[in-house]
């Protein structure tokens, strides 16, 4: 991507991810802190770049933990950086990361920074967890009392009722609806069946498995050694599912409309755990250095749209922007890598790109955006099966569309995320 007055342009030089593992099973005893150092450290190392040559590190994170409330600073600090390259945490939702990655684009063609490391970390399995009011009060109240009774009366008195405790990750506060509720009513206004979400599973399980046994994904997979011991060494994403099919995905109940839902946990993304990096330059460094860049960044677009009607839908907004700022249509993209947090929202968004009527009445345009064509389109498989780190997804998916445009013909490719809130962000890539 370049600004017309100083025609810059940035360009991926790398991209590492520790494997992606369902929450609260193989990452359970480890931090978003200890994540973070895995990735941002081997791509230092894998890389050779002189960490005095980092102008900044920025990382995405959605569920940040009250000892490392900029988790990107320890991360640094931990992982061989100078203590003078600062370090900062973004959080977008499910598009934390891509802002991240966006950010670090601006700092180099500003001239702020000639190299930033950028991308995320999210450890679901510290999730933190909300207690009620009462019991939050009386715990402050005791732990201020002088003698043991002091200590204790306080939650005596509130009872068993006000001790409750709540996952931390609530519904929307705007509508009050969860994301998978909101894939309820997707699927219910584009007539999406649960056959047709369903099949997408079955197809994302499919191309993760096969680029995993082919070994796709070695380029970017970090061989990540458990601390503290560093014994057990994970060498893949855990939630892929080579026997997944039609008849065990059917015998899943549907999880937020009991009665008439389509929604099931087979049909959405897996809540994970995992870390993400990325390592942008500007073109003169790069090329000073003696670096081959992966890809150069075309442009990106963000949108934000009514998350009561459209919480699902804002990417396809972005994807609109970004194509435009790159003055390219949906034609000239080879490769799409959109993320899977439900089949109803990806199908749905397909479907939106290719509508005449969409078009006219959302974009104020006679024509669609284009047909997807889905032999280009997650052809590695998607968050459905890899999984969702939150705080890092979007790092995953530039990271993977880079290594993948590397070895292809084409000359474009498009990352797509849309996040909580309504929220959505698009980025074109383009090689040399």
């Amino acid at each position: 991507m370049s600004h017309p007055e100083n025609r810059k342009r940035v360009a991926i030089i790398s991209g590492l991810r520790t494997p992606f593992a369902r929450s609260g099973t193989l990452y359970k005893d480890l931090t978003p802190l200890d994540l973070g150092k895995i990735a941002v450290t081997e791509l230092v190392n894998r890389t050779e770049i002189n960490p005095a040559d980092i102008g900044a590190l920025i990382l995405g994170n959605v569920m940040p933990s009250v000892r490392t409330p900029n988790v990107a600073r320890d991360i640094a600090l931990g992982s061989g950086i100078p203590d003078r390259v600062p370090a900062f945490t973004v959080s977008s939702s499910c598009a934390s990361s891509a802002q991240a990655f966006t950010n670090a684009v601006d700092s180099i063609l500003s001239g702020a920074a000639d190299a930033v490391i950028a991308g995320g970390v999210e450890c679901a399995s510290e999730n933190p967890y909300l207690f009620s009011a009462g019991r939050r009060h009386a715990g402050l109240e005791g732990a201020r009392g002088k003698n043991l009774i002091d200590k204790v009366s306080p939650l005596l008195r509130i009872g068993a009722s006000g001790q409750g405790h709540v996952l931390a990750v609530m519904p929307e506060r705007y509508t009050g609806l969860t994301t998978g509720e909101a894939a309820e009513k997707t699927a219910s206004e584009y007539k999406i069946s649960r056959a047709e979400q369903d099949g997408f599973v079955l197809r994302s399980h499919t191309f993760a498995a096969r680029a995993r046994n082919e070994g796709v994904f070695e380029d970017e997979i970090i061989h990540t050694f458990i601390p503290p011991n560093f014994k057990e060494a994970i060498l893949n994403d855990n939630s892929i599912d080579e026997t997944a099919s039609m008849d065990s995905l059917g015998a899943l109940p549907p999880l937020f409309d009991r009665e008439f839902g389509t929604v099931t946990a087979g049909n959405s993304a897996p809540l994970a755990d995992g870390a993400a990096d990325i390592l942008l330059m500007s073109e003169e460094k790069a090329k000073a250095l003696g670096y081959k860049p992966l890809a150069y960044v075309k442009s990106y677009g963000y949108s934000a749209s009514n998350p009561d009607g459209e919480l699902l839908k804002s990417s396809v907004y972005a994807i609109i922007k970004a194509l435009d700022r790159a003055g390219i249509s949906l034609g000239d993209i080879d490769l799409v890598e959109m993320h899977e947090a439900f089949s109803a929202q990806v199908i749905s968004n397909v479907k939106a790109l290719s509508s005449k009527s969409f078009a006219k009445e959302k974009l104020g345009r006679s024509q669609a955006a284009g047909e997807v064509d889905m032999e280009r389109f997650n052809i590695s498989g998607g968050s459905i099966a890899i999984g969702h780190a939150l705080g890092a997804t979007g790092a995953r998916l530039i990271t993977t569309l880079a290594y993948r445009m590397a070895k292809r013909k084409g000359q474009f490719g498009l990352v797509a995320l849309p996040a909580s809130g309504g929220l959505g962000v698009s980025i074109v890539l383009e090689k040399e």
